[in-house]
C-alpha cells in the first residue's frame, strides 16, 4: 500500500470509528465514567479494515524487536493491528478536563501521554522490513473546547509526530471528545 493509499484508509477508519463512537451507548457508559476502551476500539477498527480495506489483518501481532532483550518483555511486545504492510498503534486517552456529564476523577493524562509516546517510539522502532506504513490512533475523552488549545499546546507538541487529521465527535450523553491520527516515521 503506497502512501495516498495508506492515509485514505486511515481516513476511512476516521469517519467510520466517529460514526460509532457517537452512536455506541457502551462508549457513552466509559466516558462518563472516565473509563478507557481500547479493546473495543481495536475491535471496530479490525470490522472496519476487514469489511472495507482488506482480510489481511493480525492484531497484536509481535514486534519482533531486536532491541527487546529480555524474553519476559518479548512476550507482552505487540504491535496493536498489522495489516497488509502497516502497523497500527491504539490509545484511548481519559483527561481529567471537566465536564458536567462526566464524574469527576483525577486521571493521570501525563501518563497516558507518555504510553502514547511509547506507543510512538515501538513504531519508530519496529524491525518488520515488510511494514512500509506506521500510524498511531488514538482518542481523547473528554476534551471540551475551552481545552483544546491548552491540550495541543501542552501534549500534542510533545508527541514528536505530525498529527496527520483529527475528528471531533460527541457521544451520545453530550461529551466532547477527540480522534487523532499521526504517521509515524523513523
Amino acid at each position: 500500500m503506497d502512501k495516498k493509499q495508506f492515509r485514505k484508509t486511515l481516513e476511512t477508519i476516521l469517519d467510520d470509528l466517529k460514526t460509532k463512537l457517537e452512536s455506541n451507548r457502551g462508549i457513552q457508559v466509559f466516558v462518563k465514567n472516565r473509563d478507557k476502551f481500547e479493546g473495543w476500539l481495536k475491535v471496530e477498527i479490525v470490522d472496519i479494515l476487514y469489511n472495507k480495506i482488506t482480510k489481511n489483518i493480525i492484531p497484536e501481532a509481535p514486534d519482533y524487536n531486536k532491541n527487546i532483550t529480555s524474553e519476559k518483555n518479548k512476550n507482552y511486545q505487540h504491535v496493536d493491528i498489522i495489516f497488509d504492510d502497516s502497523a497500527l498503534e491504539l490509545k484511548t486517552i481519559n483527561t481529567n478536563y471537566r465536564h458536567n456529564e462526566v464524574e469527576n476523577k483525577t486521571r493521570p493524562i501525563t501518563y497516558n501521554i507518555k504510553q502514547l509516546k511509547d506507543d510512538i517510539e515501538k513504531l519508530r522502532n519496529l524491525q518488520n522490513e515488510d511494514i512500509k506504513n506506521k500510524a498511531i490512533l488514538f482518542v481523547v475523552f473528554p476534551l471540551p473546547d475551552d481545552n483544546i488549545d491548552e491540550f495541543n499546546k501542552k501534549y500534542l507538541q510533545k508527541l514528536g509526530i505530525e498529527i496527520q487529521n483529527s475528528k471531533q465527535f460527541t457521544t451520545i450523553c453530550g461529551v466532547p471528545s477527540w480522534i487523532y491520527y499521526g504517521i509515524v516515521r523513523k
